[in-house]
């Protein structure tokens, strides 16, 4: 009659010392993994750098909690897994952003530059144009006028009388020009020197792709020089029926301190 061996049987000792210890599993090796699957979204903002910077971290601990154990646990492969894709992001992310707003600022500035221009020449009906969604304002750009036989006095008579036709156009046209920093350009004509500062806000917000361009105004006054800064906001619109874009003049602010701005 066959009969189970007693715990202290020795061929049951045997047996279970054959037996290999499973090697335990470092949490903090998985929760690396997991940092470093998130990690590409730093390529999308700065404030996301936060995710490789946070697997590295996470993977210094976790590497140690590995080797707290004799055979190391397991979490090698995961912590690697991390790193790598942090180390991707951490300096893809900051190389594609740097890119984006260089390309932002390049793309914006003349249209920034043109509104200004035009307040500068006395031509508020114009610059106004700059303001207006792009698929309805009337162009800017000599070649698109060129098949009209219109003379730059016509043209510019033809800008007034399409706000003076339309009530709404009319009040937002006013609204337009009593805007301090617009009265500050028109009233200083070219007696003022207009530089450009810099371009402290490019990014993507609510689908649109936003920039603020810092300009310092700068004129005599009283046997003095003084300087404003005036900040220009553009938001980048789709063209209809193509799949090209524009920039729009959003808003303008000032005077500003470009040392605290935005």
């Amino acid at each position: 009659m066959a009969f189970a061996p007693e715990p202290n049987d020795k061929a049951w000792k045997v047996a279970e010392a054959e037996v290999p210890a499973s090697r335990p599993v470092a949490p903090l090796a998985i929760l690396c993994a997991i940092g470093g699957v998130l990690s590409p979204l730093a390529f999308l903002d700065w404030s996301l750098l936060v995710f490789p910077l946070g697997t590295v971290i996470l993977a210094i601990f976790a590497w140690r909690q590995v080797y707290r154990y004799d055979p190391p646990a397991l979490g090698l492969g995961s912590i690697r897994f991390g790193l790598i894709l942090a180390a991707f992001a951490g300096i893809g992310g900051p190389v594609r952003l740097l890119t984006f707003q260089a390309y932002l600022q390049s793309e914006s500035r003349p249209t920034a530059e043109q509104f200004l221009a035009l307040l500068r020449e006395d031509k508020p009906q114009m610059a106004f144009q700059l303001t207006r969604d792009p698929n309805v304002r009337l162009p800017l750009e000599d070649a698109l006028w060129a098949e009209y036989a219109l003379t730059p006095e016509a043209r510019e008579q033809l800008f007034w009388d399409v706000i003076a036709k339309d009530q709404g156009e009319r009040e937002n046209f006013e609204g337009f020009v009593n805007r301090i920093p617009v009265r500050v350009v028109l009233a200083l004509k070219d007696q003022s020197r207009i530089r450009y500062l810099g371009t402290p806000v490019a990014h993507q917000r609510h689908g649109r792709y936003q920039v603020h361009h810092l300009y310092a105004v700068t004129y005599d006054k009283e046997a003095k020089r003084r300087t404003v800064v005036l900040a220009i906001q553009l938001e980048r619109q789709r063209l209809r029926q193509t799949r090209a874009a524009d920039w729009v003049v959003t808003d303008i602010f000032g005077p500003v301190n470009p040392d605290q701005y935005p």
